[in-house]
């Protein structure tokens, strides 16, 4: 997944969270946005382990870790909670810690929740959601329209993404259409365009 790193799970109480870890020196973990992996950090990684420990973790519900049932499951805090037992799982008390999106929200409540062990905070591509919310746009709406969708009752947003799920997710990873999913993953687009293939 990033050249150089091994690749491991942790079994942290009921959870299980997957990382790769790479690299020598003091601890950093990054963690990645919504709605990509651990892998986002393939190319930042190795750099980053010239002068660090890095740890690249998949939140919980994304990649290769848990996905436990039940929206309470996915509160910030219950993230950070994970990111906190896998890093001392793996010897670092204290660690510096980087961020984007979703990744940087958890970050965030991380830091909150156990100051003691965050060295160095670095969060990207959020803004505060009090804020983005006081003084909505409709460009902004647009662009996040996500929020709204996937914040009204089960089952309703998963019904409408399970009609479609590649197509939704395909237009997520790309930024709604900003970019082509072939600048960003070439393999997966010949490997979703392949299952598609198979099923008609």
């Amino acid at each position: 997944m990033i050249d150089g790193f091994e690749n491991g799970t942790a079994q942290l109480g009921d959870q299980t969270i997957a990382y790769s870890i790479g690299g020598s020196g003091p601890a950093l973990l990054l963690l990645h946005g919504f709605p990509q992996t651990r892998a986002m950090w393939r190319q930042v990684a190795p750099a980053l382990a010239h002068h660090f420990t890095v740890v690249a973790a998949d939140l919980r519900g994304y990649g290769d870790s848990a996905a436990p049932e039940g929206i309470e499951n996915y509160s910030f805090r219950a993230m950070a909670a994970d990111q906190t037992a896998l890093m001392a799982h793996l010897g670092h008390d204290s660690f510096h810690l980087v961020g984007h999106d979703r990744g940087a929200r958890t970050a965030h409540r991380l830091t909150l929740d156990a100051p003691e062990a965050v060295k160095s905070l670095t969060v990207m591509d959020i803004i505060p959601t009090h804020t983005l919310l006081n003084d909505l746009q409709q460009n902004v709406a647009r662009a996040y329209y996500h929020w709204f969708f996937l914040a009204q009752p089960a089952p309703f947003p998963e019904n409408l993404i399970a009609s479609d799920p590649d197509t939704y997710y395909q237009t997520a990873l790309t930024a709604w259409g900003q970019h082509r999913l072939t600048l960003l993953i070439p393999s997966l687009w010949t490997t979703t365009a392949m299952r598609g293939a198979n099923r008609k």
